[in-house]
């Protein structure tokens, strides 16, 4: 699973898991019942994240390590990224 921080045609934003960008699309547009912005099926307005960060729509639950925190405190900031760019962690 990869995470991704979605916007909504609403404005608002939220980190929901898939295997790819559209299908936490579909994971995050059944759950809240909104339309996630950009194109059905490409340019989705889903850009990766490194790290869960809040809200969170929708997030695995592995069976073995559970869930993972939400780390990412500047989503806004991060997402496009694969890895945190912060040079120290966001909580110092």
């Amino acid at each position: 699973m990869k995470g991704f921080w979605l916007t909504f045609t609403d404005g608002s934003k939220g980190y929901c898991e898939g295997s790819g960008d559209f299908d936490a699309k579909q994971i995050a547009e059944k759950l809240t019942g909104k339309t996630v912005a950009g194109g059905k099926y490409r340019d989705i307005a889903a850009k990766t994240l490194p790290y869960p960060a809040n809200p969170i729509i929708w997030q695995l639950d592995h069976p073995v390590s559970g869930k993972c925190p939400a780390f990412c405190y500047r989503p806004n900031e991060c997402a496009g990224e694969t890895t945190c760019r912060q040079a120290r962690a966001c909580t110092e």
